[in-house]
């Protein structure tokens, strides 16, 4: 019995990287997005409509951004070179970025208008 036990969390366990990355949210159509293994852009926008499905899926926190949101968002790429970086190779401006949050992955979701 303990061998089966073994056998199957071994195999649990060996399947689980081949599951993909988690995000903290999907997106639909509406809302375009781009990402790789620990960033996903999710554009926000203006085409986005508060009363779409589409756009529930965004928490209200980077629909209507405060300005501290913002603030914190853009103070946190200028301490992080590294997804200062990230950002820019894919042509985002630190100046349209409204919100960063941190994926279930350890990745960043970084919302921008």
């Amino acid at each position: 019995m303990k061998t089966l036990a073994k056998l199957a969390l071994a195999a649990v366990m060996s399947a689980t990287p081949l599951a993909g990355y988690a995000y903290a949210q999907t997106t639909g159509s509406v809302v375009p997005m781009v990402a790789d293994d620990m960033l996903t852009i999710v554009n926000v926008g203006e085409e986005t409509n508060a009363d779409s499905t589409d756009s529930t899926m965004i928490p209200e926190t980077y629909r209507n951004p405060s300005p501290e949101t913002i603030t914190k968002a853009q103070a946190e790429i200028q301490n992080d070179p590294n997804l200062a970086a990230a950002l820019q190779a894919k042509n985002v401006q630190i100046i349209n970025v409204i919100g960063i949050q941190t994926a279930a992955n350890g990745g960043k979701i970084v919302y921008t208008k």
